[in-house]
């Protein structure tokens, strides 16, 4: 007799007690008259890196490319990610045709970044571009402050980015590249 009094006693005693320890949170929708201001708590702002995306491993930070010709026109893209590890493909003429990598400093990272701020390249035009089919592409692409910006020039790009292409030429295309074993 005594079980069937405790029993239930005790069922209900354990469930109070999950009860209490079970904190589920129940928010309401803002009101329409409440400030935009407000953030939450418990959001958490993750902070944009300077160089490359937000993921934890080792993104694309800047990229240039030359585009062909019909002509001699060198071909050829550098990749650079937030590390320094840098690779550099050679399509034709260049000295170096295929795939190669190398590591730049975080000086000249940075010296990418302040060139592309000096010259508001995230404010630039996507394309500078007509239909004149012969004449190669100057491409570059940043990642970076939250921003992710290509700019294809080739026809009526403007000098600043024609000046900063070449600066960016001339601090990466002579890194001491090291030709990869292709991938079978």
């Amino acid at each position: 007799m005594n079980l069937r009094i405790l029993l239930p006693a005790l069922f209900c005693s354990l469930c109070l007690v999950a009860g209490a320890q079970d904190k589920t949170t129940v928010t309401k929708a803002p009101s329409p008259n409440a400030p935009t201001s407000v953030k939450s708590p418990r959001v958490a702002k993750t902070k944009s890196p300077r160089f490359g995306g937000i993921a934890k491993t080792d993104t694309l930070f800047f990229s240039m490319e030359r585009t062909p010709c019909f002509g001699t026109c060198k071909a050829y893209r550098i990749n650079v990610y937030r590390s320094g590890y840098a690779t550099f493909e050679g399509r034709a003429h260049v000295e170096k045709e295929g795939m190669h990598s190398g590591h730049v400093g975080k000086d000249t990272l940075e010296m990418l970044m302040k060139e592309a701020e000096k010259i508001r390249f995230f404010e630039l035009k996507d394309k500078y571009d007509s239909e004149v089919t012969d004449l190669p592409s100057s491409v570059i692409r940043i990642i970076g402050m939250g921003k992710d910006k290509r700019v294809i020039g080739r026809v009526g790009t403007p000098a600043t980015f024609t000046s900063f292409f070449n600066k960016a030429e001339a601090l990466l295309y002579p890194v001491a590249w090291k030709p990869l074993a292709p991938k079978e």
